[in-house]
């Protein structure tokens, strides 16, 4: 599981690189939970934090982790773009 969260998080961290200052995904297992605790920065921008839970219960199989994994993924993707277009809003 953390391999592909590696993986991920470098295909994604190269994606964006004209982008972020900073970028990271770490993988943690909490009371029944795996959590995603997510930091990214975008260029002279304060560091965004937040976490994706989701219950360890919904990724059993390998497939199914790694479907949950890429669902996380897209999650995190979509707010490094809604912070994007926030911050190139305010640029005009």
């Amino acid at each position: 599981m953390k391999a592909l969260v590696d993986r991920l998080s470098s295909e994604l961290s190269s994606r964006y690189q004209q982008y972020l200052e900073v970028f990271h995904v770490g993988l943690w297992s909490e009371t029944g939970d795996i959590e995603f605790r997510c930091t990214f920065a975008l260029q002279n921008r304060e560091p965004r934090d937040f976490t994706i839970k989701v219950p360890a219960v919904t990724g059993e199989s390998d497939s199914e982790r790694e479907f949950l994994i890429i669902v996380v993924f897209e999650e995190i993707e979509h707010m490094i773009d809604m912070g994007i277009a926030e911050q190139q809003g305010q640029m005009n």
